[in-house]
């Protein structure tokens, strides 16, 4: 009976499945269909066969409803469409849509603070764009990151959109800024060897202070604060705090969300010192204990992040010298058991000697190319050399035609070879200046000045200047050559006339002088001119007590000078780090009225220090002028002051007449100035920086003493003084106020000066 019933069993089982089987067949064959024909309805402005090009399958394809479900996702997705319908006759099929509108206009409503152009430059969407539901979502959220990144946490941002006629929309973001939120409190947390007043000096964030709006600091920005845990780091890092961690606690935004409380938690950890300091390589026959000398960090000093970060590129420029132009140089620092000391390891990877293959510049869009390639040292198929392209790049800058100048080195074609990018940033070479000033001297005083340093991108050079005074009119036009007849010579030509209406001497001085430049091997230099000139001498008064030698006069001056200098700076109108030195004989008497022989050495030297944080700058001079036999007329000594010698008056120092009170300068002179340069802690991007100096000198001996105050008195001269250097969108300004710590009775002072520019 068992056994029946198992049958039976088995018998319905199996009618069941071939019952399942064939009905599933049955419906796998009425979903399939081959696709006879498309419509498409309801497109406007999407044509029939754009439609037809997303689709996956073609007119004869055989097809299934789950394809048909894929024609309305695909559709959906090209955002062409704010609705895809279709339905099927038979083996048809026709497909409904319903078209997404065009953005006709996007404008922003209620922004004060940021100005359409910005708002909408960032949002990056233009007309003529199809309209989604998404674009309104999206660029509302950048809005709003926008605002916040400004300060605004509080804004608003409402999107409406306008329907228009022919499936058109306006796209309207109505704006409510909100109030400027900033930094009202700067917490540390953790801090014990550092101050909390230490470490905000460390960091770029500001709390909320008045004057703070010059800056911006004060204002509440995520990705600063972010920065300020880096600067922390960095600072703890740099006095021996080698397990150092900061974190920037989240939230902090008030509850009447006038401000933001920003906490920093800090971690210290013990304090280490150097221990051992070692060094492999993977490239044979280096000198390995040449590039471990390289890394000032020596067993005991309080470890400092910043030495070995310094040694690592020296070791790179070292090897870069060698001709290794990718090489990875590593430190591996571990912390001794003890915590006392860090034990450094400097690994050096496997490397092959490079040659340049080819030299590109890349966005000299105003300078040409052969201007830029003339003042490379190395060329394609020169080995790389790491000293000669910092001396290339060197040059570049002492163009002063770029605001920046980098190298990129970029594999090459073969294995040991490399391409060099030299990467450039234009800036104004144009300066348009105009001083005003006064002195006791030449009264009121209007100097203007028009100087192109790459005219036409061509590297020349043009100038004209006009000095205007109560007493003094200068008047300059000259040009400069670079590359006079395709060598490297520089040729200039200079024409001037000076007229100086003293109290009791007119003089007039007309001239031209023309000079031939051309460098040397090891930043050495050669400089060759020629001066004619021609010095009319109308007295005018009895009141002056001393003679000039040149009394209703009128003398002609012909003289060659010869200058020998070496130059190390890394920019020549703005250094910071490098020397000069130069030596001038000037020799009158090539035919002409007036014999002498001037003397002048001039010498200066740059040096950042505390990580190229301030530039200390020393500067001197010293001149001599003998009159071969004759006596040195007044238009040959030397004067001093003004910019030489801030405090003092221009010619405000040395000999000066009894009678008129006017300077009659001196046949010897020295001067100097020791200064400190930096930035204000500010923002590199304000181009403000401050100066602290002391300047120093005297001018003295005449070959006229007569009637003159003190002509042989060479007591020091020394000023103090502070200035600011600020580049502005007009151009830059120079304020400088120095007061004489030595002075005779007899001398000028001017203890403020002022000076504006602007460039083009």
């Amino acid at each position: 009976m068992m056994k029946f019933k198992n049958v039976i069993i088995m018998c319905f089982l199996f009618v069941s499945v071939l019952t399942s089987s064939m009905t599933l067949a049955q419906m796998n064959t009425e979903d399939r269909f081959r696709l006879e024909s498309i419509a498409i309805q309801g497109n406007e402005r999407v044509t029939d066969g754009t439609v037809l090009t997303y689709l996956p399958a073609k007119v004869g394809d055989e097809i299934t409803l789950e394809t048909l479900d894929r024609f309305i996702s695909i559709l959906f997705a090209t955002n062409l469409f704010s609705d895809v319908s279709i339905s099927r006759d038979q083996n048809a099929v026709v497909i409904s849509v319903r078209e997404n509108p065009i953005i006709n206009r996007i404008t922003i409503e209620g922004n004060d603070v940021l100005t359409d152009e910005k708002l909408l430059e960032e949002l990056d969407i233009q007309p003529r764009r199809v309209y989604t539901r998404d674009i309104a979502i999206n660029s509302t959220k950048k809005l709003l990151e926008i605002y916040k990144l400004s300060g605004r946490f509080a804004a608003e941002v409402v999107p409406k959109v306008i329907r228009l006629e022919n499936n058109r929309v306006d796209l309207i973001f109505e704006v409510d800024e909100g109030e400027l939120i900033k930094i009202e409190s700067i917490r540390f947390i953790g801090n014990e060897a550092f101050s909390d007043f230490a470490l905000r000096q460390v960091i770029s964030s500001r709390k909320r202070r008045w004057w703070a709006f010059i800056s911006g600091m004060d204002k509440y920005d995520p990705a600063r604060l972010d920065y300020d845990v880096r600067l922390l780091r960095q600072f703890y890092l740099s006095r021996g705090y080698a397990e150092i961690n900061v974190e920037r606690v989240q939230g902090g935004l008030l509850q009447d969300r006038s401000g933001f409380a920003v906490t920093f938690s800090i971690t210290e950890g013990p304090r280490f010192k150097f221990g051992d300091i070692s060094i492999e390589s993977e490239i044979e026959n280096l000198d390995l204990q040449g590039l471990l000398d390289v890394v000032s960090a020596e067993r005991n000093d309080w470890y400092d992040s910043r030495v070995i970060e310094e040694g690592l590129l020296n070791i790179t420029n070292e090897l870069g010298n060698l001709g290794y132009a990718f090489v990875n140089v590593v430190p591996e620092p571990t912390t001794s058991e003890d915590k006392k000391y860090v034990n450094v390891l400097i690994r050096i990877g496997t490397a092959q000697k490079n040659f340049i293959e080819r030299i590109d510049f890349v966005n000299n869009t105003r300078t040409l190319d052969s201007v830029i390639r003339r003042e490379m040292e190395i060329i394609e198929g020169d080995p790389f050399n790491r000293l000669k392209i910092e001396r290339s790049l060197r040059n570049i800058r002492g163009l002063g035609y770029f605001r920046d100048v980098d190298v990129e080195t970029l594999p090459g074609s073969a294995a040991n070879s490399g391409i060099m990018r030299i990467k450039v940033e234009e800036q104004p070479t144009g300066d348009f200046s105009l001083g005003v000033g006064y002195s006791s001297i030449e009264k009121g005083k209007v100097t203007l000045g028009l100087n192109e340093k790459n005219f036409l991108g061509s590297g020349r050079s043009v100038k004209l200047s006009a000095s205007v005074s109560d007493t003094v009119a200068d008047y300059r036009i000259g040009l400069t050559e670079p590359y006079f007849l395709n060598r490297n010579l520089s040729g200039s030509f200079e024409v001037f006339n000076e007229d100086v209406q003293a109290d009791t001497v007119d003089i007039e001085r007309t001239g031209f002088s023309t000079s031939v430049y051309f460098g040397a091997a090891d930043d050495y230099y050669h400089r060759v001119g020629y001066d004619l000139a021609k010095n009319s001498t109308t007295q005018k008064s009895s009141e002056a007590t001393s003679l000039t030698g040149e009394e209703n006069k009128s003398l002609t001056s012909s003289s060659v000078r010869y200058t020998l200098g070496r130059r190390t700076l890394d920019n020549r109108y703005d250094p910071t780090e490098g020397s000069l030195f130069e030596i001038t004989e000037e020799y009158s008497g090539l035919g002409g009225d007036v014999n002498f022989l001037k003397t002048r050495l001039r010498s200066a030297y740059y040096k950042p220090f505390a990580f190229r944080k301030y530039v200390l700058g020393v500067r001197g001079e010293l001149g001599y002028v003998d009159g071969l036999g004759d006596k040195i007329s007044q238009s040959a000594r030397f004067s001093l002051g003004g910019r030489r010698l801030r405090g003092f008056d221009a010619g405000g120092v040395g000999p000066r007449d009894i009678g008129s009170g006017s300077a009659v300068g001196g046949n010897k002179i020295y001067s100097g100035s020791v200064e400190i340069i930096s930035s204000l802690g500010l923002s590199d991007d304000l181009g403000m920086r401050w100066t602290v100096f002391s300047d120093f000198g005297s001018v003295w001996d005449t070959d006229y003493p007569d009637g003159v105050t003190k002509p042989n008195d060479n007591s020091m001269r020394q000023t103090l003084g502070v200035g600011l250097l600020w580049d502005t969108a007009i151009g830059p300004l120079t304020f400088f106020w120095a007061d004489p710590l030595s002075q005779e009775s007899h001398d000028k002072t001017k203890r403020f000066q002022f000076n504006i520019g602007t460039r083009f």
